[in-house]
């Protein structure tokens, strides 16, 4: 991506001196003499020259903005599985969490997760994906979790259970909501690597 940028800016200069070199060889222009004599071989050569760099230039920005496109699509989502992520933490702040909407949410979760993955082994080469393969395989582990601490209920029966349910709202420990807001919080943090990977591809 950097280098692309370089690449457009370097022909953009060229373009830039070869167009003021000819307006002034053509006009005269400037503190020194130059010849008014241009063969035409040299001219066809020269507006050649400027013509497959206008070329080239739009080449090379069109791929750029069709690869930010592209990453721009990945990352919205990657914000979709987040945004359900975040509808999980205001379930449980609500203190009225239904059990049939956590979950949904967390069930959610896992197909955009899967289907998010599977577009990007689709899209990027075997090498490319190899820096997918780790972090799909630890937000998998951690989506995991999450769902065990959302659904899983203790078999022992104690004064104040880690998960309660009562007349399809569930409730959760002020032990159990901080490890679920952990959970969360990691399967973010994934997220965030796997954008900065998308980006510097």
């Amino acid at each position: 991506m950097l280098m692309k940028r370089k690449i457009i800016n370097i022909i953009s200069l060229f373009i830039a001196f070869s167009l003021g070199f000819t307006i002034s060889k053509l006009t005269n222009w400037g503190y020194f003499t130059i010849n008014k004599d241009i063969s035409i071989i040299d001219a066809l050569s020269l507006f050649l020259t400027i013509g497959l760099a206008i070329y080239i230039t739009k080449i090379l920005e069109k791929e750029v903005q069709e690869s930010r496109i592209e990453k721009d699509l990945f990352i919205s989502k990657i914000c979709e599985i987040e945004n359900s992520l975040k509808l999980i933490e205001d379930l449980i702040e609500s203190k009225d969490a239904s059990f049939s909407k956590l979950n949904n949410k967390i069930h959610l979760c896992r197909i955009l997760k899967k289907s998010f993955f599977d577009s990007i082994k689709e899209t990027f080469n075997e090498n490319k994906n190899k820096r997918f393969l780790e972090l799909e395989s630890k937000v998998s582990i951690n989506i995991n979790n999450l769902k065990r601490l959302l659904t899983e209920t203790p078999i022992e029966k104690k004064d104040l259970p880690a998960v309660s349910l009562k007349k399809g709202i569930v409730n959760y420990s002020d032990n159990r909501v901080l490890e679920i807001n952990v959970e969360i919080n990691s399967i973010k943090d994934i997220f965030f690597k796997v954008k900065v990977n998308i980006n510097i591809i």
